[in-house]
């Protein structure tokens, strides 16, 4: 196989079967194989305020190792939205996220919106650099918080929400 391939997760649409029950029965194993693995690894659009599978997959933990003829172990990413609320008028804002905080915690992604409801209706990232540097906006997490930090005003974004990506093994 291709190293290229290796990764790839479309399935062929078209194939042939062999008529002999036993060739056919392999071949079909095979391709339920291939229909799992494809639908298992695709990014899931589910975005709620618990702790779930994002269904994207991490590289294999440095201690389980790769050995010939081993398939590797994949470390899962899992994925919590937590409403952040209104931003904070130049302040701290702590928001406590419930996620597990441990030795084999490790953060993959962190980021969030903002938004201002009619009638000004503008959005913006999280966290937010503006070339006034007043109007920048922190954001990380600690063992229990989702943390937001203003030095200006920015309680007009009234919506914001915290998405936050992490694998829970080494």
């Amino acid at each position: 196989m291709n190293t290229s391939q290796q990764f790839e997760s479309y399935v062929p649409v078209y194939d042939t079967c062999p008529e002999n029950w036993e060739e056919a029965r392999q071949f079909l194993v095979e391709q339920l194989k291939k229909i799992s693995n494809a639908v298992n690894i695709r990014e899931i659009g589910w975005f709620l305020d618990e702790e779930l599978l994002s269904g994207k997959q991490f590289i294999p933990s440095v201690s389980s190792g790769i050995t010939q003829g081993t398939a590797p172990q994949y470390r899962t990413i899992l994925r919590k939205v937590i409403d952040t609320g209104t931003l904070p008028n130049s302040g701290t804002s702590t928001i406590p996220h419930g996620i597990v905080f441990d030795a084999n915690f490790t953060l993959m992604q962190l980021y969030g919106a903002a938004t201002e409801p009619p009638p000004g209706t503008t959005a913006i990232p999280l966290p937010y650099v503006d070339a006034n540097p007043a109007n920048n906006i922190q954001l990380y997490i600690d063992g229990t918080n989702v943390i937001i930090v203003t030095t200006s005003n920015q309680s007009k974004y009234t919506r914001s929400f915290c998405v936050i990506e992490y694998i829970q093994e080494l």
